[in-house]
């Protein structure tokens, strides 16, 4: 199928290019710019780089988990019991219940902090959807992000045709050239940023309960998302399992955390072992794409899966 694409090949404004009308709203009087610029509102990733695909991806734990965990954890668990706050020597050997289902409340109380540098601004509009964590971002509007920002470029066109890889690297360079031509003229940098591409890379400090890590991993460490966030995902639980090897068995993706699947056969059942790994599970993916194919688990088959939409497909 070849898509044709619709109305006029070229832009058209919704102005005359004499119209120099200016709203009271929108004039463009607010924040930085190069005349305000001190010097220190510059991005550190004016690199002139292409990185492909998940390279120069980098992930940091900032901040790990409180040195009383195993306490604070211990008394959660028992604290509809009662405790004796006069016993000096307590035992703390279930606070390993608290992970292992429940209310889980007091996980809320462990903050893990990271932090990610050379993301895309399209994978950190994903990252900020969690609805119960912080960030912090480098900011397009406080600073420059200068005359070549790093950029991100998928595997899948850079493996195309060196036509459309052409296109794209002229398209990033006019782009680029535009952004540093309306910052030249003392745009400001909230205005000029529109031009940037959202390939274009930058920082962002990652702010989770446990509790709600261990959430957002079950959902976004799903290779069926996006391959930027799945990549920033799964580089977090490394880091946090390898500090912290008694999580190892809690931070899962969903479909990791189920038993059995939905389409197994009864000789099968009988005997697990013949059916090497393809039937440990089902698959909990919920969106609209197909999975087989997409996701390298064995258990991942449209036939065994939770949840399949009624309305929509893809694939």
């Amino acid at each position: 199928m070849t898509y044709e694409p619709k109305g006029p090949r070229s832009y058209a404004s919704s102005r005359s290019p004499s119209d120099r009308a200016v709203t009271p709203l929108l004039r463009d009087v607010a924040f930085n710019r190069h005349s305000m610029n001190d010097g220190q509102h510059v991005s550190p990733y004016d690199n002139a780089m292409i990185s492909i695909g998940d390279d120069h991806i980098m992930v940091n734990l900032v901040q790990g988990l409180n040195p009383e965990f195993e306490q604070v954890l211990s008394k959660a668990t028992r604290a509809t019991i009662g405790i004796d706050l006069e016993q000096r020597n307590e035992d703390t050997r279930d606070w390993e219940e608290m992970l292992q289902g429940g209310l889980q409340t007091a996980l809320e109380s462990q903050v893990v902090v990271f932090e990610v540098s050379g993301v895309s601004r399209s994978a950190t509009h994903q990252i900020v959807r969690s609805r119960r964590a912080a960030f912090h971002q480098q900011s397009m509007r406080a600073s420059f992000y200068g005359t070549r920002p790093q950029f991100r470029m998928p595997e899948s066109i850079w493996n195309l045709s060196d036509d459309v890889r052409q296109k794209w690297l002229v398209a990033l360079t006019a782009a680029a050239d535009a952004y540093a031509a309306a910052c030249a003229e003392d745009a400001s940098y909230q205005d000029a940023r529109f031009i940037l591409p959202e390939g274009t890379t930058n920082y962002i400090l990652c702010e989770y309960s446990l509790r709600e890590f261990m959430n957002v991993y079950a959902y976004r460490g799903c290779s069926m998302f996006q391959w930027e966030i799945v990549t920033v995902m799964r580089m977090m639980r490394y880091l946090l399992v390898q500090r912290y090897k008694f999580l190892d068995p809690y931070i899962k993706i969903s479909c990791e955390k189920t038993s059995g699947s939905i389409d197994m056969l009864e000789s099968e059942r009988l005997d697990p072992q013949t059916a090497n790994g393809r039937h440990s599970h089902t698959c909990t993916f919920q969106g609209w794409e197909n999975v087989e194919g997409q996701c390298p688990f064995p258990w991942a088959r449209e036939s065994n899966r939770q949840f399949k939409s009624k309305a929509h497909a893809i694939g």
